[in-house]
């Protein structure tokens, strides 16, 4: 009979950075839940495609994010943020595209952070500084999309 290797487990250095991470985590499982919403209501297919791997971005990042808890010692929340119903309450496809993207903007900014309090080198740290830098450059390039396919005031 084969033994079942267990992953590494590390003690977090501090808590504030467990619950940084779980804000986090909350607010990747808001944002997929906001994107899903959006794509079943946006008309143009290529847009629905750019919302679907969104989308499919923020579930990486959820499951990452509560491996890396679990693998550091802690619990991952089981609570989803609130920003999926502020999205939600918007009337028009551009108002909640407006907001997603400043949803990443806040994202960027938790997850830079999160990234100051966590160890210098490491999991931890290089998840952190991807996703900052990942969410960075998808608030650039989610506006010049929606302009480009739903143009300048649409």
């Amino acid at each position: 009979m084969r033994s079942v290797r267990a992953l590494p487990r590390f003690a977090f250095v501090d808590s504030r950075l467990e619950q940084k991470l779980n804000l986090l985590l909350e607010s990747e499982r808001a944002g997929v839940l906001a994107l899903d919403e959006l794509q079943r209501e946006v008309e143009h297919e290529e847009l629905r495609r750019f919302l679907m791997g969104a989308r499919d971005e923020e579930a990486r990042n959820v499951r990452d994010l509560e491996r890396l808890i679990r693998e550091h010692g802690g619990s991952p929340s089981a609570a989803t943020g609130a920003f999926a119903a502020k999205v939600a309450a918007l009337g028009t496809i551009r108002e909640r595209l407006s907001l997603m993207a400043r949803g990443q903007e806040w994202v960027a900014r938790k997850t830079e952070e999160a990234l100051a309090i966590a160890p210098a080198s490491g999991p931890i740290h290089d998840y952190l500084a991807a996703m900052a830098n990942r969410h960075r450059a998808e608030v650039e390039w989610g506006r010049a999309e929606v302009i480009r396919l739903l143009g300048p005031n649409s």
